[in-house]
């Protein structure tokens, strides 16, 4: 081959090997600076340099412009990743496609955190931008041109490397948190995908999910629930409603309904037992606290925090399931179920709630079966994911910052004050139900832009923390505890403290903490159980002995507890989390799926198992029942919220929900 030939035919090679080497710069990029090591699965370089063959061929066709379109793609590929790595140093986590909608709302609310973390990672931003010198640069060699055979080379190539890395993946098996299971889950894990697959497969992989609609086989548990006391079977009573399941069946056609319908019959109920209805003459406030976890709790620094958590049922094994996500949480506390996955902050699970009918609710039960008017508060506006649609539908009567309250600082607005201005409301009106989600608590921690971290720095200051993020963190929850603290004076001098409840749970971790701050707060290291490890503070004023819960559970659970409690009429069948006090077997799960158990500890993301008990005590297949058990809690959650599984059960018209957010009445 003399030059006159060799040498067009490089230069036609030029933009393909600039696009696979640009995308595979990016992609070790990410995950340099997100998951910490300089490599790649070989998934994610088989799929990464396929994407490469195509653009290339793509961009092949392009007789004018072609250098242009190049730079433009090269932008926002740099753009693509770079704002990857900044929401992960924010949130501790990588944002799914569904995220995108919340661009807009993330720039108002977090335009500081923002800045910062492109501070804090300005060198890995700044290396993103490395493809794009290249591209200039090789600009002023020799212009080369495609043509159809080598075109035609170029998307064999593409093909036959797409087909080696898919059937890589497929001859891993089917098995839960296989590579194959990952790959085709319906529910995208995008931290876990990403690592597996690369950044632009996961993409890929979610908008797929998001444009099919598939039939969904929900797992049956037979030996991991169910396990009902030694009284004969006559004897045992159920948390569950008469529903016809077969009648319903005649009803519709549709697969996902039907699916439903055959799980609920066939799953066993969550018994009653001897605390079913122990505080059904009581007063319920519960709050979702922001950011809390067991590091707001001090004797000295929150003293009423801490007095809360020596008196009632006592939690000693509770999780948080979210990392990072408030409607999240707030979703899976107040309706005892998970969230739909694929869906943002903007359009959350929450939000898509509120035209459906919710039974379950403790605002709704409160009013329906038992006459009492519910009240809700939140410090900061209505409008802030929906809330003024949401939780009004929840049965809440409701005040907003602005709507009702108002507040001297902004972001974040103070606790206390919102509690002055709320208990008032209801203190008078016997028997009472309150619902607060908090504010005070809220990301970033620092004294120049956080208002309560100010406002109670001098008492922190001085603490013998490294990190002043650290102190902040604690200068916040003072004031929440503030807010305790002035609560319960006005219970006591209403008469009404002995016969009044308090629950408060977390939304998710302090993720505003960096990993090494928070272990540091803690006194100890964390991994992927222990930085879930929580607070669920359930005082009841009044009781003579504390109950100690040695069950482990998390978010979903408080609210089936909490209607077990009261007495309330629920189905069990209906919901995801599970009543602590009945039989069968409790776990504390995490957003990854992960779960612990009086038996196993068992890490999804690493396939790593923590065995409590000896091995040889496990029944055989008990980890892949419990992956199946909670894959399914997952699912059939998911599909409860997106065919408004409840309007269709109580005959309470149609609703139509989807993942972009819209939902009406018919």
């Amino acid at each position: 081959m003399n030059r006159d030939t060799w040498k067009p035919r490089l230069a036609a090679a030029l933009p393909v090997i600039y696009w696979m080497l640009a995308l595979l710069y990016w992609e070790l990029l990410l995950s340099g600076a997100v998951f910490h090591k300089l490599g790649l699965a070989a998934y994610a370089v088989g799929f990464t340099l396929t994407a490469a063959l195509l653009l290339s061929l793509v961009l092949s066709f392009l007789k004018r412009g072609r250098f242009a379109a190049e730079i433009g793609l090269t932008v926002i590929f740099a753009l693509l990743y770079g704002s990857q790595i900044v929401y992960h140093f924010i949130f501790g986590t990588l944002y799914s496609v569904a995220m995108v909608s919340q661009g807009g709302e993330a720039m108002t609310n977090f335009w500081r955190e923002l800045l910062a973390a492109m501070g804090d990672h300005f060198p890995w931003l700044i290396a993103l931008l490395v493809p794009l010198a290249l591209r200039i640069f090789l600009r002023k060699g020799r212009k080369g041109e495609l043509r159809a055979k080598g075109r035609i080379v170029l998307l064999a190539l593409a093909v036959a490397l797409f087909a080696l890395t898919r059937a890589g993946i497929w001859q891993t098996g089917t098995e839960m948190f296989s590579d194959e299971d990952y790959y085709r889950s319906r529910e995208i894990a995008t931290n876990q995908n990403v690592q597996r697959f690369g950044l632009l497969t996961t993409i890929r992989l979610e908008l797929t999910r998001h444009a099919k609609t598939e039939e969904q086989d929900y797992y049956i548990p037979e030996e991991t629930q169910g396990e009902n006391p030694a009284q004969e079977p006559a004897e045992v009573r159920y948390n569950v409603m008469d529903i016809d399941f077969d009648a319903l069946n005649a009803l519709t056609e549709d697969k996902k309904l039907l699916a439903i319908n055959d799980y609920c019959s066939k799953v066993t109920g969550t018994n009653q037992n001897e605390y079913t209805g122990m505080l059904k003459d009581y007063n319920l406030i519960v709050m979702c606290a922001e950011s809390f976890s067991p590091a707001a709790i001090d004797k000295d620094l929150t003293p009423n925090l801490y007095k809360l958590t020596q008196q009632g049922i006592i939690f000693n094994n509770y999780y948080n399931t979210f990392p990072n996500t408030t409607t999240d949480g707030e979703y899976a506390l107040m309706q005892g179920l998970y969230p739909d996955a694929g869906r943002s902050k903007a359009v959350s699970s929450l939000y898509a709630s509120r035209n459906s009918y919710l039974p379950f609710t403790l605002g709704n039960v409160f009013q329906s079966q038992r006459g009492v008017e519910s009240f809700g508060y939140h410090n900061y506006r209505g409008s802030y994911y929906g809330r003024s649609e949401s939780h009004p539908n929840m049965g809440y009567t409701m005040k907003f910052a602005g709507d009702g309250m108002t507040f001297t600082t902004n972001w974040p607005a103070s606790d206390l004050e919102m509690m002055e201005q709320s208990v008032d409301d209801y203190i008078g009106k016997e028997p009472f139900h309150a619902y607060y989600m908090t504010f005070s608590g809220h990301y970033k921690y620092d004294i120049g832009t956080n208002e309560m971290a100010k406002r109670n720095w001098d008492q922190v200051k001085d603490l013998p923390y490294s990190s002043n993020a650290i102190k902040a963190y604690l200068s916040c929850n003072i004031e929440f505890d503030k807010a305790i603290g002035y609560l319960m004076e006005r219970l006591e001098q209403a008469g009404v403290a002995d016969r009044t409840a308090i629950v408060i749970a977390g939304d998710h971790f302090p993720y505003g903490l960096k990993d090494s701050e928070y272990a540091e707060l803690i006194g100890h290291d964390i991994d992927g159980f222990s930085k879930f490890k929580s607070t669920l503070i359930f005082w009841v004023g009044g009781l003579e002995k504390n109950i100690v819960v040695n069950e482990y559970c998390c978010n979903v659970d408080v609210l089936p507890t909490i209607l077990n409690l009261w007495g309330f009429e629920y189905d069990s069948r209906l919901l995801a989390g599970t009543d602590v006090f009945s039989d069968g077997t409790h776990a504390a799960v995490l957003v990854d799926k992960s779960f612990l158990t009086d038996k196993v500890w068992f890490n999804a993301s690493t396939g790593e198992i923590r065995y409590q008990v000896p091995e040889s005590e496990i029944p055989e297949g008990y980890v892949e029942n419990m992956n199946q058990l909670i894959a399914t809690r997952f699912s059939i959650s998911a599909d409860i919220l997106n065919t408004a599984y409840y309007n269709f059960v109580f005959d309470k018209g149609k609703v139509y929900v989807n993942r972009l957010g819209w939902n009406s009445k018919k």
